[in-house]
């Protein structure tokens, strides 16, 4: 996992706000390990109270913390505004903090008999220097190992909505796999249809798009089958950490079930391969809705 470490500042009764580690690589890290999938972020961590608790939740979860850089910076903090249906939005100080602080770094060798695959995404992806760092090390990666993307489009943080598309598309293209939010294709494309954006996808270089529905559930899009997925219904606290947590369970199980190899794609293409994994992605999301804050 490539990408930002934050802390959400969660609503809590009595107009309190509660701090609660995120970030939507970091997220998907922690979901992945705590179900005994081996995981290692690659990223940073501020130096103060917050980073300390960023990296204490990390070793409770038992990510590999090989490559995540203890830095004097801040952390990234991040508001949360949840609405009655759980959905919620974020606003986000990132200036000057330390998740995007990569410059420099010596990043992992993307060596296929120890590592399975590069997910990265969200913030760090698209706020400079970590973003140029990100952007080049996965271009060199996936000549070796599956890479996997997840926009997690915040366009308060990002910036211009046309750049962020120009952005987005071209690490599309560099991913084999990307998982996005109908919620995001909709801030990216407004009033285009979900499957003409998979489709245009498709056609840059990913094997498999897979797009969540929110309470309706999930589709994923592949050159040979389109494969629909219903949600598993749940009492919902909120939505934060959702989507990556989904996320968790698409790679887990493509991953556990052997099907995360270069040379085993080709599988994506079964439609039952497929719809076995949304499943399974499905029920990790529906759990992480029952609690708030990510999970």
């Amino acid at each position: 996992m490539a990408g930002e470490n934050l802390i959400d500042l969660v609503p809590a009764p009595g107009g309190q706000l509660r701090p609660t580690c995120g970030g939507g690589p970091a997220n998907t890290a922690v979901s992945l390990a705590r179900r005994g999938i081996p995981t290692a972020l690659v990223g940073a961590v501020g130096g103060d109270h917050f980073g300390r608790q960023i990296w204490r939740r990390h070793i409770a979860a038992g990510v590999r913390r090989d490559w995540l850089l203890r830095t004097d910076l801040p952390s990234t903090l991040g508001l949360a505004i949840v609405h009655e249906d759980g959905s919620a939005e974020h606003d986000y100080w990132t200036t000057g903090a330390a998740d995007f602080a990569w410059e420099g770094r010596a990043l992992p060798n993307p060596d296929p008999a120890q590592i399975d695959l590069i997910h990265f995404g969200s913030l760090a992806a698209y706020i400079e220097p970590s973003a140029r760092a990100i952007e080049h090390w996965v271009n060199r990666a996936r000549r070796a190992v599956p890479i996997t993307f997840d926009p997690n489009i915040r366009l308060g943080a990002m910036g211009d909505r046309a750049k962020v598309v120009e952005r987005t598309e071209r690490l599309v293209g560099l991913a084999n796999l990307v998982r996005v939010s109908e919620r995001d294709l909709g801030r990216l494309y407004p009033g285009t249809a979900v499957d003409e954006i998979a489709r245009k996808w498709l056609e840059a270089g990913p094997d498999l798009v897979v797009v969540t529905l929110g309470d309706a559930g999930s589709v994923a899009f592949h050159r040979n089958h389109v494969t629909e997925m219903t949600a598993v219904p749940v009492d919902v606290a909120d939505t934060i950490g959702a989507g990556d947590a989904f996320t968790s369970g698409l790679l887990g199980w493509l991953t556990s079930a052997g099907w995360m190899r270069l040379d085993r794609l080709p599988a994506w293409g079964n439609q039952a391969v497929v719809a076995a994994a949304l499943r399974y992605a499905s029920q990790v999301a529906a759990q992480a809705c029952t609690v708030p804050g990510a999970p």
